[in-house]
């Protein structure tokens, strides 16, 4: 027992990572054939971690324009990433699993069995959040409206004609994870605040833990017992099921003893995990809403928090906005029905996605098999490929004036083309890969799209917002793929007189 609280323990186990990671390096795939930008080797990019992280997106838009109909790769800390040309969408979104994995790039990511407890097999919410949470929108929106309301009422707290000074950050994310948890685990745990805080905090903590894996360049064997020490699952966990655990356990009762249909059963998406028998553990349920919280809060409060602080920073719009909305909710109401009715929120929202975007690239996949391209690149097994969405979106061949923040943009594409639904903000279309392409494209973005609709109608309505005195903080951060608003930008807020 000695042996174990000496340095030759340390010794061993760093004898051990040498020798996996060598094996690993060994086993990479040959991409001679593809040109580098930024960095030029792997090894390079470990002693400039920190220009990786942070100028990625320029080592991208410097590929993105020099290798216009072309492939190029980066260097991503682990492994290359090939950014493939707008011309292979269509045949990557139609690859089969098996050839280019969608699953198996967003697990290399995530390392989702170890941070958040999800073999990338077991996803059977993915179908739930398709099918039943979208079909139920327009029952339950009236409840989604009711947090939103609820929502801004807290966390605003403005009395009229006063200004305060608000994040913009903070509050958009209250707001998102009281929306989505209404949704998830209906009340009164949507507005528990330390159910709340447990979600909201959760993304920082699984991405420096996938992190610290992933670059590792372990085996799954040493990842599993790297992970006991590496990751936080247990704790996390457990602390869930405190939340979690007694509505749970209430539920399974009323099932066991009245069946599928009772009094007052819940319609929300853990209600809808539960009627499908796949799973009644504690443990395994929890993990499960943490996974969905995980992938909805954060891309949801980051749009809306980019959309608030272009209000802000052009409030001659909100009147525009606020007239639509106005005219929309005197002959509809605050319905589903009237909301697709908003074609300017809508379009606010999809410039914002447009301009800002929520990640350097789009669209990842692992290449499972040997597979050339139609245009003749050979991509070898095990090859990561991405497109690059964030060039993409601001390339002046297919949008005129990208680098402005136009708000109607879409809005007047759809007038020019009566209905036109390829222009609406839930829409997938080759040249805006904000929710995927393909048959991976985010499930959830009907649900997202309500949600920030109804949340940005609600605040322009109610709320005029405009710039603080402090402007001398940048509006927006990268930090490796990840495009996220600045936490420490703030802007003000006044109750409106009607």
């Amino acid at each position: 027992m000695d042996f174990l609280s000496t340095p030759y323990l340390v010794a061993t186990i760093c004898a051990a990572l040498v020798v996996a990671c060598s094996f690993k390096l060994l086993r990479r795939p040959n991409l001679h054939h593809i040109p580098i930008v930024g960095h030029s080797s792997l090894l390079a990019s470990y002693w400039f971690t920190k220009g990786l992280e942070v100028d990625r997106h320029r080592f991208v838009q410097e590929g993105y324009d020099k290798y216009k109909s072309g492939v190029f790769r980066i260097a991503n800390l682990t492994h290359w990433v090939v950014c493939l040309d707008r011309s292979h969408l269509e045949h990557v979104a139609r690859a089969p699993e098996d050839h280019l994995s969608f699953m198996e790039a967003a697990d290399n990511i995530m390392k989702l069995e170890y941070t958040l407890g999800l073999k990338i097999s077991d996803n059977y919410h993915i179908s739930i959040i398709q099918s039943t949470l979208t079909r139920s929108l327009s029952v339950l929106y009236a409840d989604m409206r009711d947090e939103i309301v609820v929502a801004c009422n807290e966390y605003l707290d403005i009395k009229h004609n006063e200004w305060k000074t608000i994040s913009v950050v903070h509050v958009a994310l209250q707001m998102a994870s009281r929306t989505s948890n209404r949704m998830f685990v209906g009340l009164p745990l949507c507005r528990d605040p330390d159910w709340l805080e447990l979600n909201i905090n959760l993304p920082g903590a699984v991405v420096d833990e996938a992190r610290i894996l992933r670059y590792a360049l372990l085996y799954a064997e040493v990842d599993r017992l790297a992970a006991k020490f590496l990751a936080n699952l247990s704790g996390r966990t457990c602390r869930g099921v405190t939340f979690l655990g007694p509505v749970i356990k209430e539920r399974l009762q009323h099932m066991e003893t009245e069946g599928t249909n009772w009094y007052g059963k819940p319609n929300d998406f853990l209600q809808w995990c539960l009627d499908t028998k796949r799973e009644t553990s504690l443990t395994s349920l929890t993990q499960r809403i943490i996974a969905v919280n995980f992938g909805g809060i954060h891309t949801t409060s980051n749009t809306l928090s980019q959309a608030l602080l272009h209000l802000a920073e052009h409030p001659r719009h909100a009147q525009a906005l606020r007239e639509e909305v106005e005219l929309v909710v005197s002959k509809y109401g605050w319905t589903k029905e009237g909301l697709s009715k908003m074609r300017k929120v809508d379009s606010f929202l999809k410039e914002t996605q447009r301009f800002d975007g929520l990640a350097v690239l789009g669209v990842s996949r692992k290449a499972m098999s040997d597979i050339t391209l139609p245009d003749g690149t050979f991509i070898p097994q095990g090859t990561f490929l991405a497109f690059p969405a964030y060039a993409m979106h601001r390339d002046d061949a297919v949008y005129e004036n990208p680098k402005e923040f136009e708000p109607f943009r879409f809005a007047e594409m759809r007038n020019k083309e009566s209905e036109g639904s390829r222009h609406q903000m839930v829409a997938v279309t080759p040249d805006l890969l904000s929710f995927g392409f393909g048959k991976h494209t985010c499930p959830g973005r009907f649900f997202a799209a309500t949600a920030l609709k109804t949340m940005l109608a609600h605040v322009v309505m109610l709320y005029d917002v405009k710039r603080g005195n402090d402007e001398s903080q940048p509006d927006t951060l990268y930090a490796g793929d990840a495009i996220v608003p600045n936490p420490m930008t703030k802007i003000m807020f006044r109750k409106r007189v009607n």
